[in-house]
């Protein structure tokens, strides 16, 4: 390698050290999720307002972003940066936390994080919902709540 080469590499690398890297104030998000006593008692449209905070907080863990950058309506998960890897480690603990069973290909092919919002906002509370009951169709959260199996 010749010396303009070498200066040109090397004043690049330094160059680095000056950025105001973003790996050095990684965006960790503290995730707090509601409790299962309270989604299961609370009405459809304040379980659907904590549990997207919960997505959302998730979400933004997993892709180390701020929680309000997250488009959760107008964006499929895959173009949100959800891919195989970081939807195994989001079913994961979604499937820990709120205790129900998350399709991960259905997760990866999602329309949106609304639709996962709005299936765990349906699977999680007291009212009667279509995603609560298995059958032949295959659903993106899955989870027989007491009494209702």
């Amino acid at each position: 390698m010749d010396q303009t080469t070498k200066t040109w590499i090397f004043d690049d690398l330094d160059d680095l050290d000056d950025l105001d890297y973003e790996f050095e104030q990684d965006h960790v998000v503290d995730v707090v999720p509601p409790s299962l006593g309270q989604l299961a008692s609370c009405g459809l449209t304040e379980r659907t307002r904590l549990i997207d905070a919960y997505v959302r907080a998730e979400l933004a863990r997993v892709l180390r972003v701020e929680p309000h950058t997250i488009d959760t309506v107008g964006r499929p998960m895959n173009s949100l940066g959800i891919g195989s890897i970081t939807g195994l480690e989001l079913q994961r603990r979604m499937e820990a936390v709120l205790q129900v069973d998350v399709n991960l290909n259905m997760l990866l092919r999602a329309n949106s994080a609304a639709e996962l919002v709005d299936c765990l906002a349906g699977q999680l509370g007291p009212e009667d919902n279509p995603h609560k009951h298995a059958g032949e169709i295959e659903h993106l959260v899955s989870h027989d709540l007491p009494g209702t199996a």
